[in-house]
């Protein structure tokens, strides 16, 4: 057996990912690219650039078994404050992995002291239920597991290493399921034998527990709990949806004349209000779309498996954010504007079999990945589907 593990960040995560697996076997490290637009990409087996299409975990482990590199787990860590923007912003990572048929696991505290040690942060249950809905939508084990904090909520971090002490149980849990994992990898069907696990039942029920704990996330309240969410999310009549975009101007009526049929089947559309499309990371972060698409509109793996059209209303907002971001691609990342060389004959190689789908920037591919309509203040985006 030979367990690769693909990764970003220091050096220490290896010492530490060693550690938690406590195996005899070898582990063999190897650093996964800064970016998708480098060539390094380019040479990363499929199921890894499958993953890293729309977010990059911190850690891909696989295993090869019958020659071949198989997924076993993606680890994303988040020593953030565990409120509901921080934890979400990190969803796309889980997100990226369910896609994928890789499991996923997302390592956060349940309470955390904020950095000016101000305030005490408890971990919302959106994340938990996103968690809850990947598994159910794409049959695959996704979980939350604890970053243990001391009692004045100060993380506990294994010594000079910024990752969670592994002598706790949520680190105990994940040794278990990466055993697990290993021994469920050698079916050839790995979810279906990874669900009958005993560790995989127990996640799956505390992560249950803790997503429903105060109520589930809704529409009206997507944060879950008993508060009162700050995000503003609205379920729309698509037709009146239209009809209002069409009436911006003559240009966005033109456009919604030919908005595909997929799209207006649909009779509702979930809108939510970015006041940031690629400027800044996004507002709202671009995790939190994968979170409000799975939560709220989907019932199967593929973005056309929804019960709402998933609507980015950026009303304030105009269409060159993402114009001149493509057109800085196209002028500076893009192969074909130079002439083949030995530079850039991989990423030529790589953009003639698959475009540049997996290779612009970070937000682009997620907001054209899931969104079914983009509302600029001058101009509209459909998904073509």
């Amino acid at each position: 057996m030979e367990i690769v593990v693909y990764f970003e960040g220091d050096d220490t995560v290896k010492d530490w990912f060693t550690s938690v697996m406590d195996i005899d076997d070898d582990i063999i490290y190897k650093k996964m690219p800064t970016r998708n637009d480098v060539a390094a990409f380019a040479d990363l087996p499929a199921y890894i650039s499958d993953i890293l299409y729309l977010d990059k975990p911190d850690l891909i482990a696989s295993m090869v078994h019958d020659g071949h590199e198989k997924p076993l787990l993606s680890i994303e860590f988040a020593s953030c404050t565990p409120q509901y923007q921080h934890a979400l912003q990190r969803f796309s990572r889980m997100l990226a992995s369910a896609t994928a048929g890789c499991p996923s696991v997302l390592v956060i505290p349940f309470k955390k002291r904020s950095n000016d040690s101000e305030s005490i942060y408890t971990r919302s249950t959106s994340i938990e239920y996103g968690a809850v809905r990947l598994m159910d939508v794409f049959k695959t084990p996704c979980f939350i597991i604890d970053w243990t904090s001391d009692e004045n909520h100060f993380l506990l971090n294994e010594p000079d290493m910024q990752y969670p002490l592994i002598d706790t149980e949520g680190i105990k849990s994940l040794r278990k399921l990466m055993q697990a994992c290993i021994e469920s990898r050698q079916d050839v069907n790995y979810s279906d034998s990874l669900f009958q696990k005993q560790i995989v039942h127990q996640l799956t029920d505390a992560n249950r527990s803790n997503a429903y704990r105060n109520g589930a996330p809704s529409i009206a309240n997507p944060s879950g709990g008993t508060g009162t969410s700050q995000v503003k999310l609205n379920l729309l009549e698509t037709d009146a949806l239209l009809e209002e975009i069409g009436n911006t101007s003559r240009f966005h009526k033109s456009l919604c004349d030919v908005a595909p049929q997929f799209i207006k089947d649909r009779e509702k559309s979930l809108a939510f209000y970015p006041t940031r499309i690629t400027a800044h990371a996004g507002d709202p972060y671009v995790g939190m779309i994968g979170y409000y698409d799975i939560a709220f509109t989907r019932f199967g793996s593929s973005t056309r498996d929804r019960h709402y059209n998933l609507v980015a209303y950026a009303k304030d907002v105009s269409i060159t954010e993402v114009t001149n971001v493509m057109t800085s691609f196209v002028n500076n990342k893009c192969p074909f504007t130079d002439d083949l060389s030995k530079g850039n004959s991989k990423m030529y190689n790589y953009h003639l079999k698959n475009g540049c789908k997996e290779t612009k920037g970070k937000p682009i591919r997620i907001y054209a990945e899931l969104a079914d309509i983009v509302i600029f203040n001058d101009g509209v985006l459909f998904n073509a589907g």
